[in-house]
């Protein structure tokens, strides 16, 4: 009995639960893609045997702290948040078997007093009555996107006692313990759907273990006796600091436009894309905003060679003949450009279309259509893009896809291109929308041969006073719009990303050399770079404020923002400490410059979107940023512990002394660095639950997203838990930089992996494009390769 006793109060139990916890919930995941949400909660998240795991994980920790009398060692701070973990874990399994929830099905005039639960739809009996007397769906101007939708409802009580009130997403309706929340609506709009929860006890426990969960995290980072405590007096005890061992070699190309094509001088296309037009997805934006979105979205990027995007745009529409002939298209399968002739990336518009006009990939593209999505080939998904493409393309030919007009009179605030059906105007609307663009297309052309664009500007500033007259539904806000036009044209993240990367890779450099050897001017050169690093911080700062004031909200709602919102975070932190720690300010200027060139990708789209319905709330704002807080610790943990590596295998009988204290140094840091980086995940992570109960009625769905941080939380606690492992002993330094490293592949995949790969209720932030798996298996790969060596310097 007390071998089994010792043995559930085992710390490599702990490990191995914990272990087969991460791995199931990531293969759930990915089942889950393929099988689906239900099929998933019946045999793993819900299923008799997953729920045995966690309670025998919950049965462990206790043990650990009963058995082993961790609880009289242990600082109360840590004594707090394991006890909440508990305390969480009670509250869910509350929720699972005492909860009640259901969907409430109500079209306008009706009245319900049940709601629907379970997979067989059972009628359950509500103790009150809800009638709909009015569903409003409010849409972005001109577009189909949803902007609100809310509910009117009557209640009824049992009592008698009668209440009006209005539900819509982010706002709850509670009635005798039972908390309804706006989830859909009926396609016709004449009717809601309702969630309905009854979870009082659940949630009053697991809201009392978030309480115990931060209180105790709070205790540990500021108490004397918890282990971030003791590692801050041991680090304040080291005087050296560590410098840094990475090369960053940036290669810039510009493509040059052949001078064939006629094309249209920047300063004329530069007053076109002051113009306002409405976005399909009913956004008001200038015109230079909606052409860069086009050519991104054609060309791979905002320049075409030496012309912008409104030049491209302009050049298009009024010279389609010849500009069809030019090679602008992007594709990326070297077997399709093979088929059409071409070399290189790019295919020309004509490419696709035989002598007679007819399109080459008619009856492929049908095909493909036909098929299940799951079973389209890689060719299949590139000739759709292409198809995409060449649509776009033809439609900016026909004078489409530039909705200049706004009709006074549509109750939705539409806006017309030319080439759309301009029926709809009336009088002198009608004949101006009709003929204006056909007369501007002319003095475009006549410019083109004098020379001379005063009278191709006059008509810009005839449609431009159009827009600002018949306009009645989307406001304009004339100096919003003239600061989206100086960040366009500022194109403020692109210079920061050289700069982050010039001067970090050159405070490397010096690091470096002042380890190996000893620079009398290397802290008066590395003090100057310090100095333009915060030069180049103060520009990345003012674009990240410039796109907030533009789009109205927190710009972290998107993987490019979230990318640029990250690096800036990375570099101010490595400023930040820069006196006491000049490693960070260099990991991070050159992570961050990393990190903004891979936002500069066409997999990410920079464009500006307006907000779903479920993000437009506080909770964004506070949820998203502080768990791109915890992204940034864990970045840089993996960026010292890659240090830490480098330096094993550096040494030798002759500086080892002197790397083993740079070593020990470091991984103190990095330690600390994963301490706060959990800290603000496990926060970020249940704040989100706190934001989901508000939403949904419910704090965990074990949606992929949720799932994922889930896995990454418990990955870095147990990295951090590695020196209660006897099996270690005398390996945890470099087994703990080792896996500060691999760990961040959990952060990737919660970041970005989900997006790409997986599916659910957080695919607001998905991302179009692709992750390559073999990129990131060789790195990993590298990295394993890299740590043996290093283990065996370090022995000998």
């Amino acid at each position: 009995m007390k071998n089994i006793i010792r043995l559930i109060a085992s710390p490599v139990l702990m490990y191995l639960l914990a272990g087969i916890y991460a791995v199931t919930m990531a293969a759930a995941t990915f089942v889950e893609n393929s099988a689906g949400t239900a099929f998933v909660l019946e045999h793993f998240y819900y299923a008799p045997w997953f729920i045995a795991l966690q309670l025998l994980q919950a049965i462990n920790l206790l043990a650990l702290f009963l058995y082993r009398d961790y609880f009289k060692r242990i600082n109360r701070g840590s004594l707090l948040f394991h006890g909440a973990l508990l305390l969480m874990w009670l509250g869910a399994a509350t929720t699972h078997y005492a909860g009640v929830t259901g969907m409430m099905h109500i079209r306008e005039g009706e009245t319900v007093n049940y709601m629907l639960s379970d997979e067989h739809q059972t009628k359950t009996p509500l103790p009150f009555t809800t009638t709909l007397s009015d569903f409003r769906l409010m849409r972005y101007p001109g577009s189909m996107s949803p902007r609100a939708y809310e509910s009117d409802l009557t209640i009824k009580r049992a009592d008698g006692e009668t209440e009006q009130a209005c539900i819509r997403m982010n706002k709850v309706l509670e009635v005798d313990g039972y908390r309804l929340f706006q989830s859909s609506f009926d396609s016709d709009e004449q009717g809601t759907v309702l969630s309905v929860s009854y979870d009082r006890p659940g949630m009053q426990i697991t809201y009392a273990g978030y309480f115990l969960l931060f209180a105790g995290f709070i205790v540990v980072l500021f108490g004397k006796k918890s282990r971030f405590g003791q590692l801050r007096r041991e680090l304040a005890k080291m005087k050296q600091h560590v410098p840094l061992i990475v090369t960053a070699v940036v290669l810039l190309s510009l493509a040059q436009v052949a001078g064939a094509q006629p094309c249209v001088p920047a300063g004329h296309a530069e007053k076109f894309g002051r113009l306002l037009v409405l976005n399909p997805n009913g956004r008001l934006e200038p015109v230079n905003s909606y052409t860069s979105a086009i050519l991104r979205k054609l060309h791979g990027a905002d320049r075409l060679g030496r012309i912008n995007s409104d030049q491209f745009f302009l050049n298009l529409w009024v010279f389609p003949g010849e500009w069809g002939k030019y090679p602008f298209i992007k594709v990326g399968n070297k077997e399709l450009l093979s088929r059409f002739g071409r070399s290189g990336e790019y295919l020309a518009w004509q490419d696709v279309f035989d002598a007679k006009g007819n399109y080459l990939l008619t009856g492929e593209v049908n095909a493909i259509y036909a098929k299940p999505a799951s079973a389209r080939s890689r060719m299949d998904s590139d000739l759709l893009k292409l198809d995409e493409c060449v649509n776009i393309v033809y439609q900016i030919m026909q004078h489409q896809m530039l909705p200049l007009f706004p009709n006074e009179h549509d109750a939705h605030g539409k806006w017309y291109s030319a080439g759309d059906d301009l029926s709809v105007f009336q009088g002198k609307d009608s004949m101006f929308v009709s003929k204006i663009m056909d007369w501007y297309g002319d003095e475009v052309s006549s410019g083109m041969h004098s020379g001379k664009w005063a009278e191709a500007d006059k008509v810009l500033g005839m449609i431009h006073t159009y827009q600002h007259a018949k306009n009645k539904s989307a406001t304009i806000d004339s100096r919003q719009l003239e600061v989206e036009l100086f960040y366009n044209k500022a194109n403020l993240f692109t210079w920061c990303r050289l700069a982050y990367l010039i001067l970090g890779g050159m405070l490397l450099f010096i690091a470096f050399g002042e380890m190996m050897g000893h620079f009398k001017w290397g802290r008066r050169v590395s003090s100057i770079l310090i100095i333009l690093l915060l030069f180049a911080f103060g520009a990345h700062t003012v674009g990240v404020g410039l796109r907030w004031y533009i789009a109205g909200h927190a710009p972290w709602t998107n993987a490019y923002e979230s990318m640029v919102c990250t690096s800036w975070m990375l570099v101010g932190s490595g400023l930040l400490f820069a006196r006491r720690f000049p490693v960070l300010p260099a990991l991070a200027a050159l992570l961050g410059g990393v990190m903004l060139f891979v936002a500069g990708l066409n997999h990410l789209n920079p464009e500006i979107t307006p907000l779903v319905p479920v993000l437009q709330s506080y909770w964004l704002m506070s949820h998203v940023a502080i768990i791109m807080i915890g992204y940034v610790f864990f970045a840089l943990c993996a960026l010292m512990g890659l240090l830490n590596l480098v330096l094993m295998v550096l040494l030798n009988a002759t500086n080892r002394a002197k790397l083993l204290f740079r070593i020990n140094e470091l991984t103190v840091l990095n330690e600390i660095a994963m301490i706060l980086g959990l800290f603000f995940m496990t926060a970020g992570t249940f704040l989100g639950a706190v934001w989901a109960n508000v939403s949904w009625g419910r704090y965990w769905g074990w949606d992929p997203k949720e799932t994922w941080a889930l896995i990454s939380i418990v990955v870095y606690a147990l990295v951090l838990h590695l020196r209660f492992l006897p099996l270690l002993k005398g390996k945890t330094i470099w087994c703990f930089n080792l896996l500060s490293v691999l760990s961040v592949v959990a952060v990737i995949m919660t970041w970005f992996g989900v997006n790409y790969y997986l599916s659910g209720l957080h695919s607001y932030g998905k991302t179009d494009g692709d992750i390559m798996l073999w990129a990131w298996g060789a790195g990993l790969g590298l990295v394993v390769a890299f740590s043996l060596i290093a283990r065996r310097r370090l022995n000998k």
